[in-house]
């Protein structure tokens, strides 16, 4: 008995794998961002990798902390298997945040960057996509940037805050961005990042770029690309991209402003905002229903009102409903315009309707068109904040 057990043990432990696929680090080059440009007929495949001496304290300091490699190639595959000519370590990619595409990429269409980017084992899915802007996807992840000192990250974690503060940025994950493109009845939204500031000087990509108060050389996302099937078409300003945001059910905080009766502004927070989108066929015709619900604060008035009257209060409603119908409704003629059912309005008819879908799924992009949505808008003030009249007007003198 005590034989076969140790027999038993012994096959065990021979069959067991061990670490066969460990990678030492002092073995790899760690990615934390990726960038796609298209150069002639061939792809650029940019990658930012953190260097490994400015995390030393001897050389932290004085070491920039990332590098930026490329390589082209007719395949996505040859051009990162061509890094490996410049780089003397094994690039990691596990890791990475942020992937870049150029405008010009996402022109011609996405759909091969991604087959690689989701057919190998190299890459994870959870990281962002983002577009570069006026820009090459290398030029922007060249660009040092302050708070973060892997670039990577900064983008990452500022379309992260700003998707959840702001609205007009939208978070997308590479599986989400897939999912779109392959739906029926619904098409793909990435946000745009743009390099702004002095660009010749070449003061973006130098240490020096952060040792200002304010960076010469900065990072900013603005609007919204708007795709068709696999290839980017147009975009959406902010006030667009922002009303896209509430109608996709994505914008959970955000901030607004609406006029004085006698000239002035008055500030509010979104605090809470969710929004349903359904769909009805009647007299088969598709029909589609917006239905939106805000609660907000006034976060600062620049005139002289009373917001301790129940009038002044309707008032503030009113122009904040006009506001979100306004702005929905231009997002939807902009999407209307490029041919673009990027809110899911299809996939709306298809839950409604399975049977009308299959019969208007291959000529939807007219019927969109010809949509107008029924806008249903609550607005909610739930305090004016710590003081009722303003200040405004209240000056002595």
């Amino acid at each position: 008995m005590r034989v076969r057990l140790t027999f038993s043990l012994l096959m065990c432990v021979l069959l067991l794998s061990g670490c066969w696929s460990r990678n030492e680090l002092n073995d790899i080059a760690i990615a934390e961002g990726v960038g796609i440009d298209i150069s002639g007929d061939q792809f650029e495949f940019s990658v930012q990798i953190v260097n490994p001496d400015s995390m030393s304290k001897t050389k932290g300091e004085q070491a920039l902390p990332i590098i930026v490699y490329a390589a082209k190639g007719v395949t996505l595959n040859e051009a990162v298997k061509r890094l490996a000519s410049s780089i003397s370590r094994k690039v990691y990619f596990s890791h990475i945040r942020i992937l870049v595409l150029s405008e010009e990429l996402a022109q011609r269409g996405v759909s091969k960057s991604m087959d690689y980017l989701q057919r190998s084992n190299e890459f994870r899915s959870d990281f962002n996509v983002v577009i570069a802007k006026g820009s090459t996807a290398k030029e922007v992840l060249s660009v040092m940037t302050p708070l973060e000192k892997v670039p990577s990250n900064y983008i990452f974690n500022s379309i992260e805050v700003s998707s959840k503060e702001w609205s007009p940025t939208v978070s997308v994950k590479l599986d989400q961005l897939s999912d779109d493109i392959v739906a029926e009845g619904k098409n793909a939204v990435l946000s745009g990042i743009q390099i702004v500031g002095n660009t010749v000087s070449g003061t973006g990509t130098n240490k020096s770029n952060v040792n200002y108060v304010t960076p010469p050389v900065r990072l900013r996302y603005f609007g919204n690309g708007v795709f068709k099937n696999d290839r980017l078409v147009g975009w959406l300003n902010e006030n667009e991209s922002r009303a896209y945001s509430v109608i996709t059910d994505h914008s959970k905080r955000s901030s607004m402003h609406v006029g004085c009766p006698e000239g002035g502004n008055i500030g509010l927070d979104i605090e809470r905002g969710n929004t349903k989108v359904y769909a009805k066929v009647k007299n088969d015709k598709p029909e589609i229903f917006i239905e939106s619900r805000f609660v907000g604060q006034v976060s600062d008035v620049e005139c002289v009102i009373d917001l301790t009257k129940l009038d002044t209060i309707n008032y503030v409603i009113k122009q904040a409903l006009n506001f979100e119908n306004g702005a929905m409704e231009q997002s939807i003629r902009k999407a209307q315009s490029l041919g673009s059912d990027i809110f899911g309005f299809g996939e709306a008819v298809h839950r409604a309707d399975p049977n009308y879908w299959s019969r208007v799924k291959g000529k939807w992009e007219s019927q969109f068109k010809q949509l107008e949505p029924h806008l249903n808008i609550e607005f909610q003030i739930r305090n004016t904040g710590t003081i009722g009249k303003s200040v405004v007007g209240e000056e002595k003198g």
